[in-house]
């Protein structure tokens, strides 16, 4: 079980690491002035579009944008706890790794439908947003199954650094 656990934790943080330095970078440009974005993080964003056939980035409809604003004030400082927490082997990681999971997941079902539904889909293009959400089931499955030692809910600390009530 320890393979697959340090497996699951490798992913979680390759994934955390991904939207920690993309969606300030390139996804924030769908709904900031671009102004505020150097031309060559502008230009990467267009070559993307471009090189994958990416329509959602290249005129990103208004769900998208929806789902980039709940990207940057969620799911980014989410990521970076998340991110410190596996690294740092806090027991709350557990819990920050299922909820951006599932937030994930949801923002990439709802992408995914549209992509699929609407007959734009290409292979390079899919193999461009499956990757999250594989990583979305594997943060869930890491949320869900951590093997971390329980206390009691609100406590960081273990059941003998507590103090016992007379």
């Amino acid at each position: 079980m320890g393979v697959v656990s340090a497996a699951a934790d490798a992913a979680v943080v390759l994934f955390s690491l991904t939207v920690a330095v993309a969606a300030p970078l390139i996804d924030a440009q769908s709904v900031l002035p671009r102004h505020l974005f150097p031309a060559p993080l502008v230009s990467l964003k267009r070559w993307y579009a471009r090189e994958f056939g990416d329509y959602l980035v290249a005129r990103p409809p208004g769900f998208l944008r929806g789902l980039v604003w709940l990207e940057l004030a969620f799911l980014w400082p989410l990521a970076l706890a998340t991110l410190y927490g596996v690294l740092a082997r806090r027991r709350w990681a557990a819990t920050t790794s299922l909820i951006a999971g599932v937030s994930t997941l949801t923002s990439m079902s709802a992408i995914l439908g549209e992509i699929v539904g609407s007959k734009k889909a290409t292979p390079k293009l899919l193999q461009m947003y499956v990757p999250f959400a594989v990583f979305a089931v594997i943060a869930i499955l890491r949320g869900l199954c951590s093997s971390a030692p329980r206390g009691t809910a609100g406590s960081s600390l273990g059941p003998s650094a507590r103090k016992k009530r007379a």
